[in-house]
């Protein structure tokens, strides 16, 4: 029994990498003949795009590894999943080994228990996955370029953010990249040695396409760095134009909670803040979206066994194999409903991932339950 449990495992396991390995190669290949100009110049400067090269060919892997891991992977894992566990069944079934097992007087549940168990361990390894690999390239190219520092150099303490660059340090309650404006902002300069010579605080900043800071009413305080007993010079409703590298505008336009570790990210929420309603919305469905997803691995493996058990000695594998599509179909459709609905405040934000898994898992049960009477 162990060796039949074994033989079904390691099937399942070797199909879902060869799906995998293999949608990801012609994701790669659509890229490539989609966007090649942008593969061959990623990440370079205009100096160095020109064609052939080694240059080219690293930025070329370097856009494809970001694309497919940040875009593709973390859907491509389920349906290869799904893919998979359909494979092995109905190959299976049309092997006879399925009917070769029952009079033997093997319940089905004893060969596809297994193969839901390896499903299981390759959801909990694709928990890891997404907050490794995943959440990393989602960060890099969710900038845009490999070079600039990631959300990590941001801290979204309290109900704000910081960012320290060089001898600047920036406080921002809230980034609104849309209008390029900054709210709640306090920058603090310090010295060579260390020491705050200049504070500044103003309830809004609009950030230029030029990236200079624009500040039409803000708090100048001064600071003597030598003498620490001196008081400040403070100067009000000071007009500013600040135009320092250091601030790194855009990154704290795209600092974005979502890309945070999920416990920093639940943290950041649980302490309400201050955000436009829609962005919490957005942030909130993101953070139940990746707690959801690696487990979507295990429920496409469950539901694609009513649909594999169908295939028989005869091989008419073409009204299963439909319908596993069209329930996939239906499936993402719902899930997008869900997400519309609860962008709109239609329905609470958060359900639709969990409750999309529980509604087609209890339907793949009802129609493992059908299938036997």
């Amino acid at each position: 029994m162990r060796i039949l449990s074994h033989y079904f495992a390691t099937r399942f396991l070797g199909l879902f990498v060869m799906v995998l390995a293999a949608a990801l190669m012609v994701l790669a290949t659509l890229e490539l003949v989609l966007n090649l100009e942008d593969v061959s110049g990623w990440g370079r400067t205009p100096e160095e795009t020109a064609p052939g090269g080694f240059a080219a060919l690293l930025a070329g892997v370097r856009y494809l590894g970001l694309r497919l891991t940040s875009y593709y992977l973390a859907d491509v894992l389920p349906i290869a999943s799904f893919i998979a566990v359909f494979a092995v069944f109905a190959l299976s079934g049309r092997a006879m080994e399925l009917v070769a097992t029952a009079a033997g007087g093997i319940r089905p549940a004893r060969i596809i228990l297994p193969v839901l168990s390896m499903a299981l361990i390759l959801s909990l390894a694709s928990v890891l996955l997404h907050e490794t690999l995943i959440l990393r390239a989602d960060r890099v190219w969710s900038r845009a370029e490999g070079d600039v520092p990631v959300v990590a150099d941001i801290d979204f303490a309290r109900r704000a953010f910081w960012v320290q660059k060089g001898p600047l340090i920036t406080n921002v309650g809230h980034a609104d990249p849309v209008t390029r404006t900054l709210h709640d902002v306090e920058i603090f300069e310090r010295s060579r040695l260390g020491a705050v010579v200049r504070v500044i605080r103003t309830d809004e900043v609009a950030i230029e396409e030029s990236g200079v800071w624009r500040i039409d009413e803000g708090t100048v305080w001064r600071f003597d760095p030598i003498d620490f007993t001196a008081d400040p010079q403070v100067e009000r409703d000071v007009p500013l134009r600040l135009d320092h590298e250091a601030l790194q505008a855009d990154l704290l336009l795209a600092a974005d909670p979502a890309l945070l570790p999920l416990p920093d990210l639940m943290a950041y929420l649980d302490r309400t803040p201050r955000a436009t309603p829609s962005s919490l919305r957005r942030v909130e469905r993101r953070l139940h979206e990746r707690l959801s997803s690696p487990w979507l691995v295990l429920a496409f493996a469950w539901l694609a066994v009513p649909f594999a058990l169908r295939v028989d000695a005869r091989g008419r594998i073409a009204a299963p194999a439909i319908g596993a599509v069209v329930t996939l179909s239906l499936f993402y459709v719902v899930q997008s409903t869900g997400q519309t609905l609860a962008q709109r405040e239609v329905i609470p934000v958060g359900v639709t991932p969990w409750a999309t898994i529980a509604l087609f898992s209890v339907g793949a049960a009802l129609a493992l339950r059908f299938r036997r009477t």
